[in-house]
């Protein structure tokens, strides 16, 4: 099972996860860590840190998740400190890679990534301090949604009783085999 953090900031976006059973996938571009589509370039005489610029025809989209849930800095980052919820949920299999995030630096190539596969690999690849997300991703050519099946789903500590009972009634009418509890840390 993987793990999305959501908060209640933006209701369209959660509705969409439970209503619709999936994930978007978001341009790497508006993903929150700044050497997101950065490597090293060896191809002159130095070492250049470099920034994947797509062609305009070209596109990356990336669906980030979690192998866990129980860490508070991902509860503070990603779940408006412990108000918001975790969805468990399984990837629907046969349509999506997923990949496990590097954390051992950016990537660094001799020659400049040109193919899809080279290019993917560079969004796996994150500097240690973003080691206690462990990350997995799925990575697409193209802005899209992934399909998943949601197992359970986790309240933060500090959410409120209405967003719990709001998205308890919501559960209930989709699908009541998925599990509700509540973070106890």
């Amino acid at each position: 099972m993987f793990y999305k953090f959501r908060d209640f900031n933006n209701y369209k976006f959660l509705l969409d996860i439970f209503l619709n059973q999936r994930l978007y996938a978001s341009s790497f571009k508006n993903l929150n860590d700044n050497f997101e589509g950065q490597f090293f370039n060896n191809s002159f005489n130095e070492t250049i840190r470099t920034r994947l610029e797509p062609k305009k025809n070209e596109h990356i989209s990336i669906c980030s998740f979690s192998g866990h849930y129980k860490n508070h800095l991902l509860w503070s980052h990603y779940s408006n400190g412990h108000r918001g919820l975790v969805v468990g949920f399984d990837v629907i299999e046969g349509r999506h890679e997923i990949k496990k995030v590097n954390y051992k630096g950016l990537k660094s190539y001799d020659n400049l990534p040109y193919k899809l596969e080279d290019i993917k690999s560079i969004f796996l690849n994150k500097i240690p301090e973003w080691e206690y997300e462990d990350e997995y991703r799925i990575i697409a050519e193209k802005q899209c949604y992934i399909d998943i099946k949601i197992k359970k789903v986790i309240f933060g500590i500090e959410a409120s009783q209405l967003d719990k009972e709001l998205i308890n009634q919501l559960i209930k009418k989709i699908d009541s085999s998925i599990k509700i509890e509540t973070y106890n840390g």
